[in-house]
């Protein structure tokens, strides 16, 4: 295995250096890592804020890293957060087919207002309305109705038992192993979650709906409902309710996501915020609160920390696709291959560590054909002293066929006289 710096082999790829990253090349986000590592480089961290609440994670959510978490593995009821699971598969359903944004609900009594739980979050749904899936998802992400989650559990799977099966195994599809739902709405103490998990949804959720936070999550009051909602002789005034996510007024860049309560959780809070083309995700999970008003503050003054830390302390970096040429290729129809990274990693770094990230290639630098066009035949590394923080593969750029008969019988002497001069150069060099 040959193993040399970076520089050594990409002399041409220095030219592109710049301070947006190392060898820098055009490619989509690619590898990752979470830099939260006492023994790696938790010694160049930043000094975290200090927070109210039982258990929170910060994402960069280009790259993944994990740039501060507290107790992010305890399981928490999601509260009202379950309520972006329960939109996540009325997305879904909406992708294959089975619903429309367009279509019309007909309600149940199973999801009127007034047959919801004691101290529910209302839409305010009733007889006499006609209702679309998107206003129901609306008020799902601004008044976080309870009965808009029930509406949605008939109209798309037929009751909430079925409902509630899509949502556990949407969870399971997307690699979330404690996030399990017994109601869609978020009022049971039975739901639960950890923030390390719902970071990570919300991670997913986003990456595929990205539409979702201009249309529902940064909307800041929502009116319900509407005069084309009712039924003659139904006339009642809209019910205008006000996002509970207040960092959407007080943070610039904030635009989203949603906010939840039960006595069992807390005050939990699922937000999400850009500045500067990068976009951090916070869960943070049983802030607390005597009343719904302190609670907010604590919910909001932890959100508000966590983002100003995610945004002024670190800095994601496109570290480049560097390749390798002529490697050379035995018994092959071909005599050398390139081997390159084909999707520049990039990385989230504390601040001003850039300068410490060092790269080395690794590589085979003779290899036998066959050789697989996209097979890894080495790797790019980069690390902060002993602390590898991203690797990326190098990979075959075409394919080299086994050469003919007499090209495989010329190199097999070739290399058989080669090694027979190798043995005894060390001979006489032992000898000396």
């Amino acid at each position: 295995m040959k193993s040399l710096p970076l520089w050594a082999a990409l002399v041409p790829l220095l030219l592109f250096f710049s301070p947006a990253g190392l060898f820098s090349a055009p490619g989509a986000p690619g590898a990752h890592v979470s830099l939260q590592s006492p023994q790696g480089l938790g010694r160049w961290y930043p000094t975290p804020p200090e927070i109210s609440a039982r258990s929170a994670v910060v994402l960069d959510a280009d790259t993944g890293a994990v740039l501060f978490e507290k107790n992010a593995d305890i399981v928490i009821p999601p509260a009202s957060l379950t309520k972006l699971a329960a939109m996540q598969v009325a997305l879904r359903a909406t992708e294959t087919g089975r619903v429309a944004l367009e279509d019309d609900v007909q309600l149940t009594p199973e999801s009127y207002a007034h047959n919801m739980p004691p101290g529910s979050s209302l839409m305010f749904l009733g007889p006499g309305q006609q209702v679309t899936v998107d206003e129901l998802l609306r008020g799902l992400a601004v008044p976080s109705g309870n009965d808009a989650a029930a509406a949605l559990a008939y109209h798309i799977s037929g009751g909430v038992p079925q409902f509630i099966e899509e949502m556990n195994s949407e969870m399971e599809r997307l690699g979330l192993q404690q996030t399990r739902f017994e109601e869609p709405s978020g009022y049971s103490p039975l739901n639960k979650t950890t923030a390390r998990e719902f970071a990570e949804f919300v991670r997913q959720y986003l990456n595929t709906w990205p539409e979702t936070l201009n249309r529902y999550h940064s909307l800041k009051e929502y009116a319900y409902p509407a005069a084309e909602n009712l039924i003659a002789p139904h006339a009642e005034a809209p019910i205008i309710q006000r996002n509970r996510n207040t960092l959407l007024w007080d943070y610039p860049g904030v635009d989203g996501l949603k906010t939840g309560f039960i006595p069992s959780s807390g005050y939990n809070i699922a937000l999400t915020g850009e500045r500067g083309g990068r976009r951090l995700i916070i869960v943070l999970l049983g802030a607390p609160g005597e009343t719904h008003a302190l609670g907010g503050a604590n919910r909001s003054r932890d959100g508000k920390a966590l983002l100003d830390y995610g945004f002024d302390e670190f800095e994601t970096l496109e570290l480049g696709a560097p390749q390798v040429t002529g490697i050379r290729v035995w018994k092959g129809d071909h005599p050398d291959v390139e081997l390159a990274v084909v999707t520049a990693p990039r990385i989230t770094l504390p601040q001003g560590l850039q300068d410490q990230l060092a790269g080395e290639l690794e590589y085979e630098d003779e290899l036998e054909a066959p050789v697989h066009s996209g097979r890894s035949y080495g790797r790019a590394v980069w690390r902060v002293g002993e602390t590898t923080v991203v690797q990326a593969p190098l990979v075959a750029q075409a394919d080299v066929a086994r050469g003919g008969p007499l090209s495989v019988l010329y190199d097999t002497l070739r290399l058989f006289f080669r090694s027979v001069g190798d043995f005894f150069s060390s001979f006489l060099s032992l000898n000396m």
